[in-house]
Protein backbone atom coordinates (compact mmCIF):
# COMPACT_ATOMS: atom_id res chain seq x y z
CA UNK A 1 0.00 0.00 0.00
CA UNK A 2 2.74 2.49 0.97
CA UNK A 3 5.75 1.05 -0.88
CA UNK A 4 5.85 3.62 -3.67
CA UNK A 5 5.54 6.61 -1.35
CA UNK A 6 8.24 5.27 0.96
CA UNK A 7 10.54 4.70 -2.04
CA UNK A 8 9.85 8.20 -3.33
CA UNK A 9 10.59 9.69 0.08
CA UNK A 10 13.95 7.88 0.06
CA UNK A 11 14.80 9.11 -3.43
CA UNK A 12 14.29 5.71 -5.04
CA UNK A 13 12.72 5.54 -8.48
CA UNK A 14 11.91 1.82 -8.73
CA UNK A 15 9.82 -0.60 -6.67
CA UNK A 16 9.15 -4.32 -7.10
CA UNK A 17 5.96 -5.75 -5.63
CA UNK A 18 6.19 -9.56 -5.74
CA UNK A 19 3.36 -11.88 -6.55
CA UNK A 20 1.54 -12.91 -3.35
CA UNK A 21 3.05 -9.88 -1.61
CA UNK A 22 0.78 -10.22 1.42
CA UNK A 23 2.16 -13.67 2.27
CA UNK A 24 5.64 -13.25 0.79
CA UNK A 25 7.43 -13.84 4.11
CA UNK A 26 5.49 -17.05 4.75
CA UNK A 27 6.21 -18.20 1.21
CA UNK A 28 9.91 -17.56 1.74
CA UNK A 29 9.85 -19.50 5.00
CA UNK A 30 8.37 -22.53 3.24
CA UNK A 31 11.08 -22.38 0.57
CA UNK A 32 14.00 -21.72 2.92
CA UNK A 33 16.62 -24.29 3.84
CA UNK A 34 16.79 -25.54 7.43
CA UNK A 35 19.79 -24.10 9.29
CA UNK A 36 21.33 -25.00 12.64
CA UNK A 37 24.23 -23.11 14.21
CA UNK A 38 26.77 -24.57 16.60
CA UNK A 39 29.68 -22.93 18.41
CA UNK A 40 32.35 -23.65 20.99
CA UNK A 41 34.48 -21.14 22.89
CA UNK A 42 38.23 -21.65 22.50
CA UNK A 43 40.11 -18.49 23.66
CA UNK A 44 43.56 -19.49 22.46
CA UNK A 45 46.23 -17.80 20.38
CA UNK A 46 46.37 -18.98 16.79
CA UNK A 47 50.13 -19.58 17.08
CA UNK A 48 49.56 -21.88 20.05
CA UNK A 49 46.74 -23.91 18.51
CA UNK A 50 47.77 -26.75 16.24
CA UNK A 51 45.90 -27.82 13.14
CA UNK A 52 45.20 -31.24 14.59
CA UNK A 53 43.73 -29.70 17.74
CA UNK A 54 41.42 -27.49 15.69
CA UNK A 55 40.48 -30.39 13.45
CA UNK A 56 39.52 -32.43 16.53
CA UNK A 57 37.36 -29.63 17.93
CA UNK A 58 35.56 -29.20 14.63
CA UNK A 59 35.00 -32.92 14.16
CA UNK A 60 32.93 -33.05 17.37
CA UNK A 61 30.73 -30.15 16.28
CA UNK A 62 30.36 -31.56 12.78
CA UNK A 63 29.36 -34.96 14.10
CA UNK A 64 26.72 -33.41 16.37
CA UNK A 65 25.38 -31.15 13.61
CA UNK A 66 25.01 -34.02 11.15
CA UNK A 67 23.30 -36.19 13.78
CA UNK A 68 20.83 -33.39 14.56
CA UNK A 69 20.09 -32.72 10.89
CA UNK A 70 19.39 -36.40 10.29
CA UNK A 71 16.94 -36.35 13.19
CA UNK A 72 15.15 -33.59 11.24
CA UNK A 73 14.80 -35.98 8.30
CA UNK A 74 17.70 -34.88 6.10
CA UNK A 75 20.01 -37.42 4.45
CA UNK A 76 23.74 -37.07 3.78
CA UNK A 77 23.53 -35.46 0.33
CA UNK A 78 21.13 -32.81 1.65
CA UNK A 79 23.42 -31.67 4.48
CA UNK A 80 26.04 -28.99 3.90
CA UNK A 81 28.54 -27.94 6.56
CA UNK A 82 30.12 -24.47 6.73
CA UNK A 83 32.85 -24.09 9.41
CA UNK A 84 34.14 -20.67 10.53
CA UNK A 85 36.35 -19.17 13.24
CA UNK A 86 35.86 -15.98 15.23
CA UNK A 87 39.24 -14.26 15.40
CA UNK A 88 40.44 -11.03 17.00
CA UNK A 89 43.63 -9.27 17.91
CA UNK A 90 44.62 -10.10 21.48
CA UNK A 91 42.87 -7.56 23.70
CA UNK A 92 40.18 -6.59 21.19
CA UNK A 93 36.51 -6.70 22.24
CA UNK A 94 35.12 -7.72 18.83
CA UNK A 95 35.77 -10.55 16.41
CA UNK A 96 35.80 -11.27 12.67
CA UNK A 97 34.45 -14.57 11.35
CA UNK A 98 36.52 -16.20 8.63
CA UNK A 99 36.05 -19.58 6.87
CA UNK A 100 37.89 -22.52 8.38
CA UNK A 101 40.14 -24.59 6.16
CA UNK A 102 42.58 -27.25 7.27
CA UNK A 103 46.23 -26.14 7.36
CA UNK A 104 45.23 -22.55 6.57
CA UNK A 105 47.37 -19.57 7.60
CA UNK A 106 44.71 -17.99 9.79
CA UNK A 107 46.93 -15.12 10.89
CA UNK A 108 47.43 -13.77 7.38
CA UNK A 109 43.78 -14.35 6.44
CA UNK A 110 42.67 -12.44 9.53
CA UNK A 111 45.07 -9.54 8.89
CA UNK A 112 43.70 -9.21 5.35
CA UNK A 113 40.08 -9.38 6.53
CA UNK A 114 40.74 -6.76 9.22
CA UNK A 115 42.40 -4.47 6.68
CA UNK A 116 39.46 -4.84 4.31
CA UNK A 117 36.84 -4.15 6.99
CA UNK A 118 38.54 -1.44 9.03
CA UNK A 119 41.25 -0.06 6.69
CA UNK A 120 44.09 -1.03 9.03
CA UNK A 121 45.78 -4.13 10.44
CA UNK A 122 48.57 -5.08 12.88
CA UNK A 123 50.57 -7.89 11.23
CA UNK A 124 52.90 -8.22 14.25
CA UNK A 125 50.12 -8.37 16.85
CA UNK A 126 49.01 -11.81 18.20
CA UNK A 127 45.73 -13.17 16.87
CA UNK A 128 43.34 -14.99 19.18
CA UNK A 129 40.71 -17.64 18.42
CA UNK A 130 37.54 -16.80 20.33
CA UNK A 131 35.02 -19.33 18.97
CA UNK A 132 34.77 -22.04 16.39
CA UNK A 133 31.45 -22.29 14.59
CA UNK A 134 29.52 -24.68 12.40
CA UNK A 135 26.57 -23.76 10.22
CA UNK A 136 24.69 -26.90 9.18
CA UNK A 137 22.32 -26.44 6.26
CA UNK A 138 19.66 -28.96 5.34
CA UNK A 139 18.84 -28.22 1.71
CA UNK A 140 15.27 -28.60 0.49
CA UNK A 141 13.80 -29.11 -2.94
CA UNK A 142 12.97 -25.76 -4.49
CA UNK A 143 9.86 -24.90 -6.43
CA UNK A 144 10.66 -24.00 -10.02
CA UNK A 145 8.80 -20.86 -10.98
CA UNK A 146 7.68 -20.79 -14.59
CA UNK A 147 7.82 -17.76 -16.81
CA UNK A 148 4.52 -16.64 -18.21
CA UNK A 149 4.03 -15.82 -21.90
CA UNK A 150 3.86 -12.17 -22.82
CA UNK A 151 0.44 -10.62 -23.44
CA UNK A 152 -0.79 -7.25 -24.59
CA UNK A 153 0.19 -4.11 -22.72
CA UNK A 154 -3.51 -3.35 -22.31
CA UNK A 155 -4.76 -4.39 -18.83
CA UNK A 156 -8.44 -4.02 -19.78
CA UNK A 157 -9.34 -7.61 -18.85
CA UNK A 158 -8.34 -6.90 -15.23
CA UNK A 159 -10.27 -3.63 -14.95
CA UNK A 160 -13.37 -3.92 -12.78
CA UNK A 161 -14.19 -0.43 -11.52
CA UNK A 162 -13.35 3.19 -10.87
CA UNK A 163 -13.47 5.36 -7.78
CA UNK A 164 -12.28 8.69 -6.48
CA UNK A 165 -9.59 8.87 -3.84
CA UNK A 166 -7.70 11.67 -2.13
CA UNK A 167 -3.94 11.70 -2.48
CA UNK A 168 -1.74 14.61 -1.46
CA UNK A 169 -4.80 16.77 -0.75
CA UNK A 170 -6.02 16.30 -4.30
CA UNK A 171 -8.91 14.18 -5.52
CA UNK A 172 -8.22 11.73 -8.34
CA UNK A 173 -10.41 9.41 -10.33
CA UNK A 174 -8.69 6.06 -10.16
CA UNK A 175 -9.15 2.84 -12.07
CA UNK A 176 -9.26 -0.36 -10.03
CA UNK A 177 -7.71 -3.59 -11.30
CA UNK A 178 -7.89 -7.15 -10.05
CA UNK A 179 -4.35 -8.48 -9.72
CA UNK A 180 -5.26 -12.09 -10.43
CA UNK A 181 -6.39 -11.08 -13.93
CA UNK A 182 -3.29 -9.09 -14.87
CA UNK A 183 -0.92 -10.75 -17.34
CA UNK A 184 2.74 -10.47 -18.29
CA UNK A 185 3.32 -7.34 -20.31
CA UNK A 186 0.32 -5.41 -18.97
CA UNK A 187 1.13 -1.80 -18.13
CA UNK A 188 -0.77 0.62 -15.90
CA UNK A 189 -0.27 4.33 -15.32
CA UNK A 190 -1.19 5.90 -11.99
CA UNK A 191 -3.35 6.84 -10.30
CA UNK A 192 -4.63 3.29 -9.91
CA UNK A 193 -5.43 0.66 -7.31
CA UNK A 194 -4.59 -3.01 -7.80
CA UNK A 195 -6.43 -5.29 -5.38
CA UNK A 196 -5.38 -8.79 -4.43
CA UNK A 197 -6.57 -11.46 -2.00
CA UNK A 198 -3.78 -10.61 0.47
CA UNK A 199 -2.86 -6.99 -0.27
CA UNK A 200 -3.58 -3.80 -2.20
CA UNK A 201 -1.06 -1.91 -4.32
CA UNK A 202 -1.46 1.85 -4.61
CA UNK A 203 -0.02 3.34 -7.80
CA UNK A 204 0.15 7.12 -7.28
CA UNK A 205 0.02 9.72 -10.03
CA UNK A 206 3.33 9.97 -11.87
CA UNK A 207 4.22 6.29 -11.51
CA UNK A 208 3.86 3.43 -13.99
CA UNK A 209 3.60 -0.31 -13.52
CA UNK A 210 4.60 -3.23 -15.75
CA UNK A 211 3.83 -6.90 -15.01
CA UNK A 212 6.94 -9.06 -15.51
CA UNK A 213 7.29 -12.69 -16.60
CA UNK A 214 6.72 -13.99 -13.04
CA UNK A 215 3.69 -11.71 -12.46
CA UNK A 216 5.64 -9.38 -10.20
CA UNK A 217 4.97 -5.65 -10.47
CA UNK A 218 7.86 -3.53 -11.70
CA UNK A 219 6.95 0.03 -10.70
CA UNK A 220 8.90 3.02 -11.94
CA UNK A 221 8.65 6.75 -11.40
CA UNK A 222 7.70 8.77 -14.42
CA UNK A 223 9.03 12.25 -15.13
CA UNK A 224 8.18 14.96 -12.57
CA UNK A 225 6.64 12.54 -10.04
CA UNK A 226 7.18 13.76 -6.46
CA UNK A 227 6.76 12.33 -2.96
CA UNK A 228 3.64 13.45 -1.13
CA UNK A 229 4.45 12.03 2.29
Amino acid sequence: MHAVDVASHLGMSKVIVPKNAGVFSAKGLLLADSIKDYSKSVIKLVDKTGNEELKGLYSKLIKKSITDMKKEGFVDHQIKIFPTLDLRYLGQSYEISIPYKENCSFNSVFHSAHQKLYSYSHPNRPVEIVNIRIKAVGTTKKIQFKKNPRHSTNPHDALFGEQEFIYGQKTYKSKIYKRSLLRTGNTILGPALIVDDESTTLLPPGWGLTVDSYLNFFIQRKKNAVSLI
